[in-house]
């Protein structure tokens, strides 16, 4: 590796940790600087704006989960590909193996700067998962389908954030993705309550 890949990865390991510490808008000196750089520019040097950077970690982190994805579906008796567990699964389960104690924290903290075009990617197993998971509210209502499909990817990214903090002060409290698989199903299937006008 290169002495400027191992620059940018440094950069990019920083910045995970302190926006997930600290918040979308740390400073970028004090990423340099945890960096191992001196110069505050450093930053801007590997990644013109704050966009940037934070689409970067997100990319670096998406690409070997959306391959682990691809795998586990594949590994999936055809019959299965409709369970909501399975679907979860999917989800989850490479979020619970990246390389990083601080990712989902990250994403909780840059929520709001994260692209919306996920199901874009090229191979993105995503739009497949949600399709699935949205057939799996029980109601034939597309707009009642849609928002609780996003409730549980919301309520998904808090739970892994939560654990990420929990597996840091005892691993013991922390839970397991089997334990937010099950919380999510139940979710996403409860019954969806009459709507009555008054």
């Amino acid at each position: 590796m290169s002495r400027g890949e191992q620059a940018r990865r440094a950069i990019l390991d920083a910045a995970e940790r302190l926006i997930a510490e600290q918040g979308v808008r740390v400073p970028l000196r004090d990423i340099a600087l945890a960096a191992g750089h001196r110069n505050n520019s450093a930053v801007n040097y590997y990644f013109r704006t704050r966009q940037e950077l934070i689409d970067a970690i997100v990319r670096r982190r998406l690409e070997p989960m959306e391959q682990e994805r691809h795998r586990m579906l594949d590994a999936v008796d055809v019959n299965a590909r409709d369970d909501v567990e399975v679907l979860l699964r999917v989800m989850v389960v490479p979020l619970f193996t990246v390389n990083s104690i601080y990712y989902a924290r990250f994403l909780q903290a840059a929520a709001l700067h994260l692209s919306t075009d996920a199901d874009q990617t090229p191979n993105s197993v995503w739009p497949r998962v949600m399709e699935g998971l949205a057939h799996a509210v029980p109601t034939t209502d597309h707009a009642t389908r849609q928002r609780r499909v996003a409730a549980v990817a919301t309520a998904m990214f808090a739970l892994l954030a939560d654990h990420e903090r929990r597996a840091q002060l005892d691993p013991h409290t922390a839970g397991t993705a089997a334990e937010l698989v099950a919380m999510l199903a139940a979710m996403l299937t409860a019954p969806v309550p009459m709507l009555t006008t008054a």
